[in-house]
């Protein structure tokens, strides 16, 4: 007997979903696409299922008789909350009207006593707050974005699983434990209560797991100085700017990433996605940390590094800094030199990370033997006439002079 296709708590849409695609065969999920308010779907979670079987005739011409047959029909009730509505809504549908969302199952929430009086969300949260719908009120977009829940009971179900006694399959399958949530419920004005699956519920809405990954197979020490403290030191006058507008930036690009790069989330990630695809390039590791340690030409460092990808079909590797500050976007030059007390130029903030993605480049190269690497700034953001802008790094020598320890030690004499 075939397995049930999906699981409690999975996330699911209908298969006409507007935000769900078919590429070379596989589905992704785009949250840029611009449909109208009646095009809102909402993704859901599933919450039960049952198999039962279908006993049809059908005329079998090679004996010239009518038989019964036997078809197994799945059906799977899902859910999902309407804030307009101001509750959840829930529907049966059967297995080929149901696409996955194309990511891994998130872990749920735990039933534990300590639990309790937890704020939680839906795992939908997250992927709902970044769909849009150009030329809707807010309103209309955050529908299906529900607010965070109060954990306030557990309660494990006796009977989760019904057999069919005679051929011995599942029939039914519940959630072998109900969480009762509580929350203001904005539509209503009031606070209200539900029994749901625990498997709907997360503690963080985090869209991605932010600890760095070692760039070797094991485990390095992270102990030392941050590199772009270290080179920003306050002397060369660099105060980092940022915005709304490059919030997450990193976070939605390792997750389309994780995902096998089905999900894109917005528009900078659509860009990037086209990005990889004209460059002809591969990821080969994302979100690592790059550590000075054990090498006796630096100081004593630690560094992120956005993404190593491999141009295909080439043992060449590209080392990419992703960045998104408003500040960058109308710098086109990087400088060579970082301002110093001997040196009255001033210095722009692309100089300062074409100085740190030179320097990691250099530790890629002389103590993780990559000598076929180079690195490229990529600056993304929405002000930008195609969302992406991208510069070579240039040789940037006194930033490299900065952590390298016979500098800082004449330097100290």
């Amino acid at each position: 007997m075939k397995e049930f296709e999906f699981q409690i708590g999975q996330l699911v849409a209908v298969t006409n979903h507007p935000y769900f695609k078919s590429v070379n065969e596989e589905i992704h999920y785009f949250g840029t696409l611009t449909v109208c308010s009646s095009d809102n779907y909402p993704l859901m979670l599933v919450k039960e299922y049952i198999r039962s079987i279908l006993r049809k005739q059908e005329f079998d011409k090679s004996i010239s008789e009518v038989n019964d047959k036997n078809y197994i029909e799945d059906k799977y009730l899902c859910s999902w909350y309407d804030s307009t509505l101001g509750k959840f809504q829930e529907a049966w549908f059967r297995s080929d009207s149901l696409v996955s969302f194309p990511n891994q199952l998130l872990p749920h929430l735990n039933p534990n006593k300590s639990n309790l009086l937890k704020t939680v969300f839906l795992k939908t949260t997250i992927i709902e707050r970044y769909k849009r719908i150009n030329g809707s009120n807010n309103r209309m977009n955050d529908r299906f974005v529900s607010s965070s829940f109060i954990v306030r009971d557990f309660k494990w179900e006796n009977q989760c699983e019904w057999t069919h006694k005679e051929l011995g399959h599942c029939e039914k399958l519940i959630s072998k434990v109900n969480v009762k949530v509580q929350w203001f419920n904005v539509a209503k004005g009031k606070y209200s209560e539900e029994w749901l699956p625990i498997e709907f519920f997360q503690e963080t809405p985090q869209l991605f797991d932010s600890n760095k990954r070692a760039l070797l197979d094991f485990e390095e020490n992270k102990s030392g100085t941050l590199l772009m403290k270290l080179i920003s030191d306050k002397k060369f006058n660099f105060h980092p700017q940022n915005s709304e507008d490059g919030k997450n930036l990193e976070g939605l690009i390792f997750y389309y990433i994780n995902s096998g790069q089905k999900i894109i989330l917005d528009d900078r990630v659509l860009a990037f996605h086209q990005y990889l695809k004209e460059k002809d390039y591969e990821i080969e590791k994302f979100n690592i940390h790059i550590n000075s340690n054990g090498n006796k030409n630096f100081k004593n460092l630690y560094s992120p590094l956005d993404l190593l990808v491999k141009i295909k079909g080439t043992a060449d590797l590209v080392a990419i800094d992703l960045i998104s500050g408003n500040g960058l976007v109308k710098d086109d030059n990087i400088l060579s030199l970082l301002k110093t007390p001997d040196n009255s130029k001033e210095i722009n903030e692309l100089s300062l990370y074409n100085g740190r993605a030179f320097i990691i480049q250099e530790l890629l190269k002389k103590k993780y033997q990559m000598p076929n690497v180079c690195s490229k700034l990529l600056v993304i953001n929405s002000k930008l006439p195609n969302l992406i802008k991208e510069f070579d790094v240039i040789e940037c020598t006194f930033s490299l002079g900065c952590v390298q320890k016979e500098i800082i030690q004449n330097s100290q004499n």
